[in-house]
């Protein structure tokens, strides 16, 4: 019974939900099933340890029937039947806490009934709870649109076909201009999840009517829609990587309307934090100081949780950075104060390889290869990280045979791998094609190989760890003259 997905839901219940849910569940409003009651009193007792000694199907199901022959369909249909009573429950909780919702739907009712007095009274009050709210998200729009038509609804009916006491501009622009913002925004959202899962992941997601809007689209129109401005700015930060202004557009716009941007602050800081990463591995150097200006004020406002735990990137990205800085001190104090913020689940893997990342950068190169062996990575660019990291050290070590088995088995992974993005396999088997050449140049002394190499780079578009490589030309390039 401990692996049901009753107890399952009821491991998620709060003290005060689970006093809260006794109550709902012996109201016969709810439940009129005696035993349906009595089975939720024994799952109760167990709460919230849920020992799996103390809730057999064969003991609960004696406690409920005393003297009774277990039989598993019975205790089954009890389950089930509570279950679907859990489910009322916090369906039923959602609804109540959420007042828009509860007005709009209340609104409906009285217009369906024809109670007009109350009707105007809640329209009224609905708008009023929308003045006073600080957030003006999609949501928030698509509230005034909802209030906004069943207030034309109410009139059309009030004044049936008297159009002139109720179609005023007024009444129309109510319905229309926010219905539109509650469009845009979601739709503008939209775009910038989609063109940001297409640079991450091998997804090749249609965008054409996307890009059809945004032909007739003019952001000024809408400066008194904050929202929308936002999104906008988001979609050019991979339409017009180049244009950097816009960047810096973008983070005083979420900066300025932070309490008006809601649940959505924490996107946006990821999308500016991942344009200055992009931009400071393009060689803009500029921009590693920036992402941590970015990662700052993120911990300062706490903005970075996300569903109470810090993402795995924000925490490998802020070390990478300050150790790009050469700010150990920070990362170290970083990683050790934030460890316990990461989801459990993936603390260690994203722990390790920060620590391994950090001693690399420190010069203590088998201290790193120590914390790298711990690392058990799942997630497909953190194991790509690794890789590279990895790589970097064999070669630093003059680990020739090592590296070269390495790379070998780096190649096949990033050429196999079905979820790595096109550009980022592009990016991987540069840093690959490069490192196993200067491997093979130091090992055999080739000074015009090497000349060939430093030539290609110079040419070469960005790719994974370019600056490194570069920098470890120059080296051996010095060494071989």
């Amino acid at each position: 019974m401990n692996r049901s997905s009753l107890i399952d839901a009821f491991k998620t219940f709060s003290p005060k939900e689970i006093k809260e849910f006794g109550e709902f569940v012996t109201s016969p409003f709810f439940n009129k099933n005696v035993n349906v009651v009595r089975l939720f009193e024994q799952i109760r007792k167990c709460y919230p340890a849920f020992e799996a000694g103390k809730i057999e199907k064969e003991k609960v199901f004696s406690r409920i029937f005393p003297g009774k022959p277990y039989k598993d369909s019975t205790l089954r249909l009890l389950m089930y039947y509570l279950y679907e009573l859990v489910e009322k429950f916090i369906a039923y909780n959602r609804f109540t806490s959420d007042d828009l919702r509860f007005q709009s739907i209340l609104l409906e009712e009285l217009h369906e009934r024809r109670l007009y007095k109350d009707f105007e009274k809640t329209v009224e009050t609905a708008y009023k709870q929308l003045d006073e709210q600080t957030t003006r998200d999609g949501s928030y729009y698509m509230y005034r649109y909802m209030f906004a038509e069943h207030k034309l609804s109410y009139l059309a009916e009030l004044y049936l076909g008297k159009y002139e006491k109720y179609l005023t501009s007024e009444n129309l622009h109510l319905f229309s201009d926010n219905i539109t913002h509650y469009y845009l925004i979601s739709v503008l959202k939209y775009y910038a999840i989609t063109l940001n899962t297409n640079y991450l992941y091998n997804v090749k997601a249609d965008t054409s009517v996307f890009e059809q809007m945004l032909k007739n689209f003019n952001v000024e129109q809408f400066e008194n829609v904050p929202m929308i401005v936002i999104y906008y700015r988001v979609i050019m930060l991979f339409l017009t990587p180049d244009d950097e202004e816009n960047y810096y557009k973008l983070k005083d716009l979420v900066v300025k309307y932070e309490n008006q941007v809601g649940h959505a602050i924490g996107d946006l800081y990821i999308n500016l934090e991942n344009y200055s990463v992009r931009m400071a591995r393009h060689g803009k150097s500029e921009f590693i100081k920036e992402s941590l200006d970015v990662y700052n004020l993120e911990l300062a406002k706490g903005t970075y949780l996300i569903h109470g735990s810090m993402p795995n990137s924000f925490y490998t990205s802020f070390v990478v950075n300050a150790c790009k800085m050469k700010d150990f001190d920070s990362a170290l104090e970083f990683i050790n104060k934030y460890k316990t913020e990461l989801q459990e689940v993936t603390r260690e893997q994203y722990y390790f390889y920060s620590m391994s990342f950090l001693e690399y950068e420190k010069g203590n190169y088998e201290k790193a290869l120590e914390y790298l062996a711990k690392t058990k990575a799942e997630e497909v660019y953190l194991k790509m990280d690794i890789r590279l990291l990895q790589c970097r050290i064999y070669y630093v070590l003059v680990w020739n045979i090592p590296l070269q088995s390495l790379l070998d088995t780096f190649k096949k992974t990033v050429q196999n791998n079905k979820y790595i993005a096109d550009i980022r396999k592009e990016q991987y088997n540069k840093f690959i094609k490069y490192t196993n050449q200067l491997n093979n140049i130091r090992y055999k002394s080739d000074k015009h190989a090497l000349a060939v190499v430093i030539d290609d780079l110079e040419k070469d578009d960005y790719f994974a760890y370019k600056s490194w490589v570069v920098e470890e030309a120059a080296k051996l390039y010095q060494s071989l003259k």
